[in-house]
């Protein structure tokens, strides 16, 4: 199975239900957010950091969420 790193954010993003880290708001995070999420490099995969666009090789062992504040799902 081959997914790019922003297409696998959104799928848990279904399940997990993100909540957005934009200025004040409150609510679900946006794909756009998620795909920023992504773009800065907030998302790593069995510890390495991914571009966006990046086919995901599985399995996956580990994936954070802000390494700088860690939110660990896996």
């Amino acid at each position: 199975m081959k997914n790019n790193a922003w297409q696998l954010l959104k799928d848990l993003h279904e399940v997990c239900h993100f909540q957005t880290r934009e200025g004040k708001c409150v609510g679900k995070a946006s794909s756009s957010e998620l795909k920023r999420w992504c773009m800065n490099k907030a998302v790593l995969i069995n510890g390495e950091q991914v571009a966006w666009d990046e086919e995901i090789d599985f399995p996956i062992f580990s994936f954070v969420l802000f390494p700088k504040n860690r939110i660990t799902l896996l």
